[in-house]
């Protein structure tokens, strides 16, 4: 049984505040994550789908040295970052991320958010990456969190516009 996620308010958030988590997605993790996401088909070469995702010789033959992670299970990862921070109570308004270089099976990755601002409301701005142990950022991007306010009775709810 994990721990539960302690809730982070916006009264204790200080610009500067950087925070991480340690990543290393394996091959049976991708394999688990395609599982529940079900693609099929085949890409322009005629390869399956997946083929570049699990199969080493596909991934060589497309110039990689390893299969790949999916972008959107590297979305994931860093979505998880930010909302482990975050709490339970906190609302995700925006986030947006630029896949720079595929990250490999394998690769131990280190996932970072830095708080980049705080406005006058419950509103934090991050800065987010996942750094690969070969000081590469194949992922970078920026989100704006909601946190709740110490005090008040509920969460903050901002639909997105």
């Amino acid at each position: 049984m994990s721990d539960p996620i302690e809730q982070r308010y916006f009264d204790d958030v200080e610009i500067g505040e950087e925070f991480e988590e340690a990543q290393h997605p394996t091959a049976e993790h991708v394999r688990q994550f395609m599982a529940r996401s079900e693609q099929s088909g085949r890409d322009q070469s005629g390869d399956p789908v997946l083929g570049r995702f699990i199969d080493i010789d596909i991934a060589r033959s497309h110039g990689l040295d390893r299969p790949i992670v999916p972008g959107n299970m590297s979305l994931a990862m860093i979505t998880r970052l930010v909302t482990d921070w975050m709490g339970p109570l906190g609302h995700i308004v925006e986030i947006d991320v630029s896949y720079r270089r595929p990250i490999l099976h394998g690769d131990r990755l280190r996932s970072v958010a830095l708080v980049t601002d705080v406005e006058i409301s419950p509103r934090v701005h991050l800065d987010l990456s996942l750094e690969n142990e070969r000081g590469e950022r194949p992922l970078q991007g920026t989100a704006v969190d909601d946190l709740p306010v110490r005090g008040s009775l509920s969460a903050p709810f901002r639909p997105h516009v």
